[in-house]
């Protein structure tokens, strides 16, 4: 369990993320709707071809797909973290709320898998994501093409558009209180995250 401070600011992230993420599903159940609509409609009539409504079931199922991601996304960063956290699963979990969001407003954020599952990490999972959600928001607000990838348990937050990238101080000291160091330089910042507990042990 996080810290009082850091459980707060996870809260905070978490609105903010879902404020942003809210008008993309709504939007994008929308668009099921109306095109499940056409499909009835016209599937109503007798000389109606398959061809003439595929492309609006088509379009449905990518939108429900795009709205089943982002819900189950967001009901899984709501409850409480587990352990052990792997970052690149909260990485991928918010990207997948955020990247719409940033299509929507013109800007690209695109968050990159890690190469294999190993990155579990021992530090706390609320910290894990305050560390994460913040910087990936920080990186979207102020840069309008941002891309993240994975070295091991780094996370590499890089501004393609040149924008100088920062963090505030509040962040990088809760991620530093959980083991994870932050370090914005110029165009990048680097969430770097400790071992699990099973290497630390090995090494020690």
């Amino acid at each position: 369990m996080g810290s009082a401070r850091a459980e707060a600011l996870w809260l905070e992230t978490l609105q903010r993320i879902a404020g942003l993420a809210a008008h993309e599903v709504k939007g994008a159940l929308n668009g099921v709707s109306l095109n499940v609509e056409v499909v009835r409609s016209r599937a109503d009539k007798p000389d109606t071809l398959a061809s003439n409504v595929s492309k609006f079931a088509n379009a449905a199922s990518q939108q429900l797909e795009v709205a089943i991601a982002m819900t189950e996304a967001l009901l899984t960063l709501a409850r409480d973290a587990r352990q052990p956290v792997q970052p690149a699963t909260v990485a991928a979990q918010i990207g997948a709320l955020l990247a719409p969001a940033a299509r929507a407003d013109g800007k690209r954020l695109e968050v990159g898998e890690a190469l294999d599952d190993s990155n579990a990490t021992s530090a706390d999972g609320t910290g894990v994501r305050v560390a994460i959600g913040a910087c990936l928001l920080a990186a979207l607000e102020q840069s309008t093409d941002a891309r993240c990838r994975w070295d091991a348990r780094a996370l590499r937050i890089e501004s393609c558009d040149g924008t100088q990238l920062s963090v505030s101080p509040e962040i990088t000291a809760v991620a530093a209180n959980a083991g994870i160091q932050i370090v914005a330089d110029s165009s990048v910042i680097t969430i770097s995250f400790p071992g699990s507990t099973r290497e630390v042990a090995e090494t020690a």
